[in-house]
């Protein structure tokens, strides 16, 4: 095959995500040998050259897009950090360099772009309206901004592929559990989750939020939910807000004696590609074509288009954390 032959061609033939074989390219680290293998194997195999383009764009800030990514109790999620690396790769393919925005310990930006994407920054950010004065074109992933362009999946549909699964299980007495109960996200996962409830003749609880102690969202979430076990709440099963939530979850589960799946179901969100959350059931995200999306829509942004959304569904990934109750 010729040299023309594309990253995400290689990511097929190896079986991979995009993210995963752009770390091995890079030289990337935490990256098994038999995984690192693969990748190689395909990008020989198919003659696959990297795009250089960006690289010889250094300091042309004509070229330069600017990415700020946002932060969940002060850190930044394992998810935002996947669709960067993602996003990155597509830009790149179509020639322009992507740098992490910086910021001043006065707050103000220092990284200039012809045009600037927030993962997971919210319009309550002080950081969103510092890239707002910019006057620059700007795409938002993940945070609905009407009358702007922006690509998020579609959270509502998320929260209620979860509770459908887990009533279908069996459970009845299910809690959603997030870090702010009042972010737009959390929200809509929140109304998938009631939707869902309602649906089946039960009451929805009140969402549970997580107390910022440590900023470490999987002991934040431990110790919560551990405090809530210990007062008496005799749950079938939790939604989680995220992956490193339900984490947390299944440990304070783990050592107040209930048994996961078997006394208790979890269920998470994003279903990140990382050996650590394999083992859970989570609501997938496609972050391969948010990605895309994503990329498509700075061109258009760049090209003063018409500012337009776009909605991307969610799919049910099944593991160990949830099962058919008896």
């Amino acid at each position: 095959m010729s040299g023309q032959s594309t990253i995400l061609q290689v990511a097929a033939l190896a079986g991979l995500s995009i993210a995963t074989v752009s770390r091995v390219l890079n030289g990337g680290k935490y990256v098994s040998e038999s995984t690192r293998k693969k990748v190689l194997d395909a990008a020989h195999e198919l003659n696959y050259q990297p795009n250089y383009m960006a690289r010889q764009l250094h300091g042309q800030n004509a070229f330069v897009v600017g990415v700020v990514l946002g932060l969940d109790l002060g850190t930044i999620s394992p998810f935002a950090l996947k669709v960067y690396e993602a996003l990155k790769i597509e830009l790149e393919r179509q020639g322009y360099r992507v740098k992490r925005v910086k910021f001043s310990s006065e707050g103000e930006l220092m990284t200039s772009a012809k045009a600037y994407v927030g993962i997971g920054l919210h319009h309550d950010d002080p950081r969103y309206q510092k890239v707002q004065e910019q006057k620059a074109p700007y795409v938002s992933i993940g945070d609905v901004r009407e009358g702007h362009f922006w690509v998020a999946s579609n959270d509502e549909q998320g929260g209620f592929l979860a509770t459908t699964h887990l009533l279908g299980n069996g459970c009845r007495t299910i809690y959603y559990v997030c870090l702010h109960s009042d972010h737009a996200v959390s929200c809509m996962r929140y109304q998938g989750y009631r939707k869902a409830m309602l649906e089946a003749g039960l009451i929805p609880s009140e969402a549970i939020e997580i107390s910022v102690d440590t900023g470490l969202p999987a002991l934040d979430s431990y110790r919560r939910i551990r405090g809530l076990l210990e007062s008496g709440i005799k749950p079938d099963a939790f939604v989680a807000f995220s992956d490193i939530v339900a984490t947390g979850i299944s440990m304070a589960l783990a050592d107040t004696g209930r048994r996961v799946p078997d006394d208790v179901q979890v269920v998470g969100y994003d279903g990140i590609d990382d050996d650590r959350y394999h083992s859970l059931t989570t609501v997938r995200q496609d972050i391969e074509s948010i990605a895309v999306q994503g990329a498509e829509l700075v061109m258009e942004a760049m090209k003063s288009c018409e500012p337009r959304g776009c909605w991307l569904d969610v799919f049910l990934r099944k593991g160990q954390t949830s099962c058919v109750m008896a």
